[in-house]
């Protein structure tokens, strides 16, 4: 499976010949095949697409992705059928048992807090205390996570990472680049989700009403580190369009999955399977996480 990304940036017109995308701009014309292309990202709002086109990258489950006029992703395009027999997996999904949810919900956490302290290792060596408190916080997650460790843990973990001044809620770049690059690895998870035939909006933590996509925000929670390690990696004095662009590099980073080298979206979704295997037979066991390493 390819996982090209091509970004639309400058006023075009897009359709469909002969299972290629053709985007047609004021000085040139290019060609892109549907087999090279993983996702589509329309970052101007100056562009047309034909109804051909979207129907085509529907079909070969091809993630389309819509910026608003701050060229930040508002929102995308997903096929409503992602498999042959959607209906029996949504009812396995309403079925799923309440203690295997809370289980692996445990899981999930731990596993989140174990890849910050290693980002934090690997970033702040001198950051001792706060490695130490976010080791406790990993053997201490209970099931559901009863007593809020992943909260607790956030707090040590982002200060030491980016500095004692530091907070999500501030208006900065280096924000503006993580919510970016948590909103690219969540549109992943989302299309995986609807590929394999489950809904987005029944998670097994997150449950808001507002949300569509509370399954994607529970399963993506160990993969936020890899978003952070990235950030931490560059000084972000701005957050513009080439900044928005070099973060397409997430996609095509490595990680290490049951022991072989995988591209990002192929982890998400092979660790989305086993996740579905694990609700599906109450076995928590058949969940494999990535391993984090930097």
């Amino acid at each position: 499976m390819s996982w090209r990304t091509v970004v639309i940036t400058k006023p075009a017109k897009l359709e469909l010949r002969l299972n290629y995308m053709v985007v047609r701009s004021i000085d040139r014309v290019e060609k892109i095949s549907l087999t090279e292309l993983g996702a589509l990202v329309i970052e101007t709002l100056q562009v047309s697409i034909t109804g051909a086109l979207i129907s085509a990258l529907l079909a070969q489950e091809i993630r389309i992705i819509i910026c608003d006029e701050h060229h930040d992703p508002q929102g995308e395009i997903l096929p409503y059928y992602g498999c042959h027999d959607c209906s029996r997996k949504i009812q396995m999904q309403m079925g799923w048992q309440e203690t295997t949810k809370k289980i692996l919900w445990q899981e999930i956490v731990r596993q989140k807090i174990m890849n910050q302290r290693k980002t934090l290792e690997y970033f702040c060596p001198d950051a001792t205390d706060a490695v130490a408190r976010l080791a406790k916080y990993e053997t201490q997650v209970e099931i559901g996570d009863a007593t809020h460790r992943e909260g607790l843990a956030a707090k040590e973990y982002f200060p030491a990472l980016l500095g004692k001044e530091f907070t999500r809620a501030a208006e900065t770049a280096q924000n503006a680049a993580l919510n970016y690059g948590y909103q690219i690895i969540i549109s992943i998870f989302s299309r995986e989700i609807k590929i394999a035939g489950y809904l987005t909006e029944w998670g097994i933590f997150h449950d808001s009403q507002h949300n569509h996509f509370n399954l994607s925000s529970d399963l993506m929670e160990p993969w936020r580190p890899v978003v952070d390690a990235f950030i931490r990696e560059k000084e972000w004095e701005q957050f513009a369009v080439e900044e928005k662009h070099m973060m397409q590099r997430l996609v095509t980073q490595e990680v290490t999955f049951r022991g072989q080298k995988q591209s990002v979206p192929n982890a998400i979704r092979m660790y989305v399977n086993s996740v579905f295997q694990a609700l599906n037979h109450d076995d928590i066991s058949q969940v494999h996480f990535f391993n984090h390493e930097l």
